[in-house]
Parts: structure tokens; C-alpha cells; sequence
């Protein structure tokens, strides 16, 4: 009696998918037997779901105070252990962030500061900002000089125009800085490259071979991916790019009229620190702010050399820690001391730091 006989159309797609099962089957033992890591999810795909918020997240409102608390089992760096993981965000009389929820002292200068989370200092007490970090260096050589950081979590180009033509009457001031994350220009966030996509939670949990795969093509080939589209030439002709140019422009023109001075701070991904990977997306912004005459100081290189977690404020979020604003502080204050030093020459100069 003849055995039956099977289609190849039917056989050859039920060996490649044994095949398959053999290959994940190898990979979840040889992962299970060895140490791989462990996979947690949350920490992935959602880098702000260990962080409690206490009281409502609220910008530009006088004298109040929320707060956030990180848990200490991330704290690598010990920065939050001395407050027991709880970072405070308070306002001054005007909203601005302050130290505490107080009235902040008049100076012979104010310089308005605006920007989103990288210069409200998220995840950073306000004495560990860049920004305070520069009122204070600059004070330090006889001057008096009020920063009133009126930058918001999430804001771009254009809701920093909005915030400016709120405040730009009722608070005296000759210059305005903008700290310019590229996100502001390119629509991305923060954690984006580092969020893997390709995890599907209620798989991996149960899984270490499934993490384990995710996770090197995640690093090895979407993570190219992703920032691959963020670097790309073409973002530049994005309605979100245009639109978002158009409001710094719009911005510059708003300062001007008040005689005041824009100095727009352009402020690097803290991701490939030691590579040049967003080189060209660097240049394309700033060859643009140039040709529309807007003065800037280019930070892009500050972080040059550094380990990428090294500069992050947790292992799940790559905002700029106490040490990359350090260094931010540091290039700003040498380049403001010139500000005051020097008549103004117009707004079509880039200022680039040395690097260290």
C-alpha cells in the first residue's frame, strides 16, 4: 500500500515553521540556561511609569509646588537618595521654576528663559539646572543677573512663542534664551531610540529567548532604523520643522521689538555621544537658524567623549543629568561673560563653544 503524499506548497511551509519552532526552542533554553538579563518591560516601553507624580504637573503658576519621586533601586548615580527619590518643582512670583515656591529677587538684568524639559530641568533639582547653574557663574563675577526659566515639559518652537508673547510685556528683561532641543524642530521623543518597539509585553514577560531576540534586533537593526528617520534630510521639509523654524523666526522678530536679544541654545541628543551620528542634523539646524539671522550658541559637542547612561538622569530616560548640565553651564557662562563684555553685533553668528 502506498504511503499518501503530501503537496510540496504544503510541506515546505510546515518544515520552515518546525524549523522556526526548533530555532526559538534552542534559543529560550541556551537564554535559560545562561544569564541573558532580565527583561522588564515597563522599563522599555514606558520610561515614565515608575516615576509617582505628587500633585498635579502645572507650568506658569505662581507660588506652587508639585512634586516627583524616583524609585532608588534606578538611582546609579546615588542623586536622589538624599531626598528620599523626591524631586520638587516649584514657581516663582511669575511661574517660572525657582528653588522654592517663593518670591525670586529682582536684578539689574533678567534674561527670560524658554525651552522645554531639557531647560526646565526635568528629573534635576533647580540648583543642578544649567540654568541656575549659569545665573549662579555669572553672579559669582560681580554681576547681577536674574534668569527666569519659564520653559515648560513637552513645549516646542511654537509654544515657546506663545509663552513669549504671554510674559514678554509683563516681565522687564534684555535677553531671552531659548534652549533648542532638536526634538523641538524634529518630532521625536526624548527616550525614542532607546524604546523597544518590537517587544510585545505579555510575550517577553513569559519568554527569555523572545526578549533576548527582540532586544539584539531592536539594538542592531530598528535602533538604526529609528535613527535613521530622525536623521534623515528630508525631516527638514516636514510641515512640523517649517512651522516650528517659522516660530523661532517669528520669536526673534517678537524680542527684537522689545529690544531684547535672542540667543538661541541648541542643545545635543544625549544619545551616541561618542559617535557623529546626528552631525548632519546638528548642521542642517544650524545652518538655518544662521541663514535666518538668529544668534546662536551651539552645545552640540559638549557632551563629546561622554558615556551615554553616564549623562542620563535615569537608565530609562535620556534627559541630561546634573553632569551634562554642568557641562552645559560651564560652556554657557564663558560665552555670556562675552555678552556683556562686547556691544552687540548683530544675529546672524553661531557661537560655538571650545570643546573640552
Amino acid at each position: 500500500m502506498m504511503s499518501k503524499r503530501y503537496p510540496v506548497w504544503i510541506i515546505n511551509p510546515l518544515l520552515s515553521i518546525a524549523s522556526f519552532c526548533l530555532f526559538l526552542a534552542g534559543i529560550e533554553i541556551f537564554c535559560r540556561i545562561l544569564p541573558c538579563g532580565e527583561y522588564d518591560e515597563l522599563r522599555i516601553n514606558d520610561p515614565y511609569y515608575y516615576i509617582e507624580t505628587i500633585g498635579d504637573i502645572r507650568h506658569h503658576l505662581p507660588f506652587y509646588t508639585y512634586m516627583e519621586r524616583v524609585p532608588l533601586r534606578f538611582d546609579f548615580h546615588s542623586y536622589y537618595t538624599k531626598t528620599d527619590g523626591i524631586v520638587p518643582f516649584n514657581s516663582n512670583q511669575f511661574g517660572a521654576r525657582w528653588l522654592e515656591s517663593g518670591y525670586q529677587e529682582d536684578a539689574d538684568t533678567t534674561v527670560l528663559v524658554l525651552g522645554d524639559s531639557f531647560t526646565y530641568g526635568h528629573g534635576l533639582y533647580y540648583s543642578d539646572t544649567f540654568v541656575f547653574r549659569l545665573e549662579q557663574n555669572l553672579n559669582d563675577h560681580n554681576r547681577s543677573i536674574r534668569f527666569m526659566n519659564l520653559a515648560e515639559r513637552g513645549a516646542d518652537a511654537r509654544d515657546v512663542l506663545k509663552t513669549y508673547e504671554r510674559y514678554k510685556d509683563s516681565i522687564s528683561h534684555s535677553v531671552v534664551l531659548y534652549g533648542l532641543h532638536v526634538n523641538d524642530l524634529v518630532n521625536f521623543s526624548t527616550s525614542s531610540a532607546i524604546t523597544n518597539l518590537l517587544a510585545v509585553p505579555w510575550l517577553v514577560r513569559h519568554s527569555k529567548g523572545i526578549f533576548f531576540l527582540t532586544e539584539k534586533l531592536e539594538r542592531h537593526w530598528f535602533r538604526r532604523f529609528k535613527i535613521g528617520r530622525m536623521t534623515s534630510c528630508t525631516r527638514f521639509k516636514k510641515s512640523f520643522f517649517r512651522e516650528n523654524m517659522a516660530a523661532i523666526t517669528r520669536l526673534n522678530a517678537a524680542a527684537h521689538a522689545q529690544g531684547a536679544r535672542l540667543v538661541v541654545v541648541v542643545l545635543p541628543i544625549v544619545l551616541d555621544l561618542k559617535q557623529d551620528t546626528f552631525l548632519s542634523l546638528y548642521g542642517g539646524i544650524l545652518h538655518r537658524l544662521k541663514n535666518n539671522r538668529i544668534e546662536c550658541i551651539d552645545l552640540t559637542r559638549s557632551l563629546d567623549n561622554q558615556n551615554d547612561e553616564d549623562m542620563w538622569i535615569l537608565p530609562f530616560d535620556q534627559h541630561p543629568n546634573h553632569r551634562a548640565n554642568a557641562l552645559f553651564a560651564t560652556r554657557l557662562s564663558v560665552e555670556f561673560r562675552r555678552f556683556y563684555c562686547h556691544e552687540r553685533r548683530g544675529a546672524s553668528r553661531v557661537l560655538r563653544p571650545t570643546k573640552a
